[in-house]
């Protein structure tokens, strides 16, 4: 940025707006990327708030009301940046120039008997009323085109600039961020951009800001909204998708009398059908006529006959789950289909999307699919910090397995190796929770927790047997068999291998793996 020098009259009233927060504490730094409002807070015995809109959709510059509502979280790249270098300093100057405002922050250590928060003007004198006083360097720190400045009483020793923030307004607005050598830290954009070389200045800072906090709000809100509306809309047809497969699933089931008529034709003419044949035709007592069956043939015809009964048992068990897993499904629909209107509906401010978006997840829909829609609220968990971690300087434990979520967010824990298995089976896994494995080979132990006397819903347990088929020998399959008990029926011989367990009164599923099922439940996947 040039240094310039701002002759127009509203550059000075801006300049003397600010001139009290000189010698202030930075707290807080905030910005909207997708607006283009970035803002910086100062405590000068009250909060004060400078906003600059470098565009797409805001742009100027003035003393914002409040800070924004609606405002990217703290990993984004300009907020990391300026929350550690500029936060927790003070302002050494702030300087209103033609093409922008710089910002100037470091350590200055105010002398014994300052008042935190006091202007660097010095104590007893008066304060400056807005609009009165100019923007100057802090007592220390060199004016404009003069030679160092002596240290000023209040101040030791001299403060030395530890970052440097230049905000150039404009619909092609940028930002800067330099250290005190003047090293740049970091543009946003990061391709750069084409600022004016004059920037208009408003005759009121506090109207321009108060009109600026509220456009990047109203803005946000509204891409807010849309993302909502698209999240939703692809969940209904998600569900649709699903709804429509397991309708599918169940007029199979009018198959298993056919199925269980062919095992019973080829387990009593299989002996006079060629070794190696394709197909075989069978007299049908019922019809009088002849059925046609594809044979494997590498096996014996009569051997067949028990994958046809297999698939016939499989359909039979299946119909329970399969009818529990429409009504779940269908009323999940009637839930969404509610929840669309409503978002249609709604207008585009913060206080009304967020119940709308809790909402949403509460019918599956991913906090990623939202895309932030309410969770960038101003004191929202995790919209300033994110979560926390493990406390500093200690080792979480390693656990036997790792955590997915169901798309109610329901826990399903998976077994991590053989020894693990055993873990959490023996260790971890409570009497009344469900265990599952795939039946047949080998694979992980898997585990819903349950509240006690509580039965697994449809859908968790659908997804819940996806993870144990994916996470054994029969990955891969199209569809898997997996058998389910409660914990309180899994035990494991004394002297037995790591995993291998016994259980009674199992029950079996037979899943078919669906991509987008099983790629929603490895993304929800908790490292531990």
């Amino acid at each position: 940025m040039e240094d310039q020098q701002g002759s127009a009259a509203p550059g000075r009233v801006l300049a003397d707006a600010v001139a009290s927060w000189v010698g202030a504490r930075i707290d807080a730094a905030h910005a909207n990327p997708a607006t283009g409002l970035v803002a910086l807070a100062v405590y000068a015995g009250a909060r004060r708030v400078l906003g600059a809109g470098i565009g797409p959709r805001v742009a100027g510059v003035g003393v914002l009301p409040r800070l924004p509502r609606l405002r990217a979280g703290a990993s984004h790249p300009l907020l990391s940046a300026m929350r550690a270098h500029l936060v927790g300093r003070r302002v050494l100057a702030i300087e209103v120039r033609g093409d922008g405002v710089v910002v100037v922050a470091g350590d200055a250590l105010l002398a014994e008997g300052d008042r935190e928060g006091e202007s660097a003007s010095g104590a007893g004198s008066s304060p400056p009323a807005p609009g009165l006083s100019r923007g100057s360097p802090a007592p220390g720190l060199p004016a404009p085109g003069l030679g160092p400045a002596a240290p000023a009483p209040g101040l030791s020793p001299a403060p030395a600039a530890a970052a440097r923030l230049e905000l150039a307004p404009g619909r092609r607005g940028e930002v800067r961020l330099l250290d005190g050598a003047g090293n740049l830290i970091l543009r946003w954009p990061p391709q750069g951009s084409a600022p004016p070389a004059e920037t208009a200045y408003p005759e009121d800072p506090l109207a321009a800001g108060a009109a600026l906090v509220e456009a990047s709000d109203d803005a946000a809100a509204g891409q807010e909204k849309a993302a909502l509306a698209r999240a939703v809309k692809a969940r209904r047809a998600a569900l649709e998708r699903r709804a429509e497969a397991v309708r599918g699933d169940l007029g199979r089931l009018g198959s298993v009398a056919r199925l269980q008529k062919t095992g019973q034709l080829l387990l009593a003419q299989g002996a006079r059908v060629p070794r190696g044949a394709a197909k075989a035709l069978l007299d049908d007592w019922e019809t009088g006529g002849k059925l046609e069956v594809a044979l494997d043939p590498a096996r014996p015809a009569k051997a067949q006959a028990e994958a046809f009964f297999a698939k016939a048992r499989r359909y039979q068990r299946g119909e329970a789950v399969m009818r529990a897993r429409l009504a779940e499904t269908e009323r999940a629909l009637e839930a969404i289909a509610a929840l669309e209107a409503d978002v249609a509906a709604a207008e585009a401010r913060p206080e009304a999307l967020e119940p709308l978006a809790q909402r949403a997840r509460s019918l599956g829909v991913a906090r990623a699919d939202i895309a932030g829609a309410g969770a960038a609220l101003a004191g929202e968990p995790g919209a300033a910090g994110g979560a926390r971690g493990p406390r500093a300087g200690r080792t979480a434990p390693r656990r036997p397995f790792h955590a997915y979520r169901s798309a109610s967010g329901a826990a399903i824990l998976v077994g991590r190796g053989a020894e693990d298995n055993d873990a959490l089976t023996t260790k971890h896994a409570r009497p009344h929770d469900l265990w599952l494995h795939a039946k047949g080979v080998a694979g992980s132990h898997v585990v819903v927790p349950l509240p006690k006397g509580a039965s697994c819903p449809a859908e968790v347990l659908v997804d819940a047997a996806t993870l144990a088929a994916h996470f054994s020998d029969a990955r891969g399959e199209a569809v898997c068999e997996v058998s389910y008990v409660p914990r309180r029926y899994v035990r494991k011989p004394r002297g037995a291998a790591p995993g291998a367990v016994v259980f009674d009164r199992e029950k079996v599923i037979a899943v078919r793996i669906e991509g987008a099922r099983l790629s929603r439940l490895l993304a929800t996947k908790e490292e531990g």
